[in-house]
């Protein structure tokens, strides 16, 4: 008993050492002993070692591992717009594109001055001519129709010679022709039969001066008739109307020439 007792009283005077230990750290008093110093410093009982003071700093520890990095932190605001650099040469040119619509036209131009004034019609010599066939005669495909006799003429721009099938022409210019007659099938041609008449002007047909007509008995005849404007340029220039189709009779047959003018190339 007697020892267990004086074991408390030596525990409780080594917790109040510490206690006035701890206080002497942050008693203002203490640092102004320490000043002059006091090897057990405080006016209250401290441990027997001085009291508050700081011993030397002891050397830097070696660095210690680098740490995980940390999140990625926001992006920053887009900064300025650098300066524009200089234009790079003229790339090469496109393929050319479709042809747009075509404009409006254009207003009329002024109107030229009026040209010579040509010979009155008084004044300009009629010149013509007529041919005609009275007696009925045969032919067959290519036979050239005769004009046995000349009616009547004038001027000197179309001539014919009696009794032949060559009308010709002159002077260069343009010119009427009229033809009509009668013809018909002959008794020993194979019917139906198509006939036709056509005017020719130095070996080639003229377009649109040409008759035909189909036949389907023997006894029948048709009057048949035309009439066309050409241009001569080229003289002496011979006319011609010419049968076709088979064998065939014509008669009544009058073929007039008419010049009405000069050609473009005899005006000048």
């Amino acid at each position: 008993m007697i020892w267990f007792g004086k074991k408390q009283k030596d525990h409780k005077k080594d917790y109040e050492v510490h206690e006035q230990s701890s206080c002497c750290h942050d008693d203002e008093n203490c640092g102004r002993e320490r000043r002059g110093w006091n090897p057990f410093g405080c006016q209250r009982p401290c441990p027997p070692r001085p009291c508050c003071c700081t011993g030397t700093t002891g050397p830097t520890g070696p660095t210690g591992p680098t740490g995980p990095s940390g999140t990625t932190g926001p992006t920053g605001p887009t900064g300025p717009s650098g300066v524009t650099g200089p234009t790079g040469p003229t790339g090469p040119s496109g393929a050319t594109g479709p042809t747009g619509p075509s404009g409006a036209t254009g207003p009329s131009g002024a109107t030229g001055p009026s040209g010579a004034t040509g010979p009155s019609a008084s004044e300009q010599q009629a010149s013509y001519l007529a041919a005609y066939s009275t007696p009925s005669q045969t032919g067959t495909t290519g036979t050239t129709l005769v004009f046995d006799r000349n009616a009547s003429s004038g001027g000197t721009d179309v001539t014919h010679i009696q009794n032949t099938s060559q009308i010709t022409i002159q002077t260069p210019g343009t010119y009427e022709v009229s033809f009509h007659g009668t013809v018909g099938p002959v008794s020993a041609t194979k019917l139906p039969v198509t006939i036709s008449l056509y005017l020719q002007q130095q070996g080639s047909a003229v377009p649109g001066a040409v008759i035909q007509h189909t036949f389907h008995k023997a006894s029948d005849s048709a009057g048949v008739a035309f009439s066309q404007i050409i241009s001569v340029t080229s003289v002496p220039a011979v006319l011609q109307v010419i049968g076709q189709g088979g064998s065939f009779f014509y008669g009544g047959i009058n073929l007039t020439v008419q010049k009405i003018g000069a050609t473009a190339e005899s005006a000048k």
